[in-house]
């Protein structure tokens, strides 16, 4: 972790990032280091950290967390979404050209 955020959340400032490439990576931070890097922010801020659990497929118990940014969120949820509407949008074409 950078030295400046140490001390920036030290002083009791709000860390500064550059947009959604911060400088920071949240699947490598403690809960801790989440929990103080969010105190001083928004929950719609871009740079607040979300931390979502999801089953595994084939336990009964088993969970993955993953934690990113909302803006790393919103970026994916994107990416996710294009991909699947042009996996649709090939699938539809070769169905209509077989067809004809």
């Amino acid at each position: 972790m950078p030295a400046f955020f140490l001390i920036a959340l030290a002083a009791g400032a709000a860390p500064v990032a550059a947009g959604p490439a911060a400088d920071f990576d949240p699947r490598r931070m403690k809960p801790s280091e989440i929990r103080a890097h969010n105190a001083t922010l928004d929950r719609k801020d871009p740079n607040f950290i979300r931390c979502v659990a999801q089953e595994e497929t084939g336990s009964l118990v088993r969970k993955s967390v993953s934690c990113r940014t909302n803006a790393q969120w919103a970026s994916s949820f994107k990416d996710n979404n294009q991909n699947a509407r042009d996996t649709y949008d090939s699938m539809v074409g070769k169905a209509v050209n077989q067809s004809n």
